[in-house]
């Protein structure tokens, strides 16, 4: 009998395979690739991804904020994790 193998459900994605991942909205614009994720450390819950923006690139997101090169999104506008991460623009 062959050992059993610890299967994820597809739904669930683990930060390695995540990290780096490219992030666009919903109308197809690239904004850039994910650095990391902000946790509210009281809740555990994820309330934003901070996404790494290319040097002179100007994006922008309704709800987000800039910190120096990284773009914060709230968490709340992340639609879809696929090949891509999709945020509602």
């Amino acid at each position: 009998m062959e050992g059993k193998k610890n299967v994820q459900k597809r739904e669930e994605k683990l930060w390695s395979e995540v990290k780096n991942y490219q992030v666009a909205t919903n109308n197809a614009r690239i904004l850039g690739v994910l650095e990391e994720l902000i946790i509210n450390d009281k809740t555990g819950k994820i309330v934003d991804i901070a996404i790494k923006v290319e040097d002179g690139r100007n994006v922008h997101v309704k709800g987000a904020k800039r910190k120096d090169d990284l773009l914060l999104v709230p968490f709340s506008k992340v639609e879809k994790v696929g090949e891509f991460i999709i945020v509602t623009e």
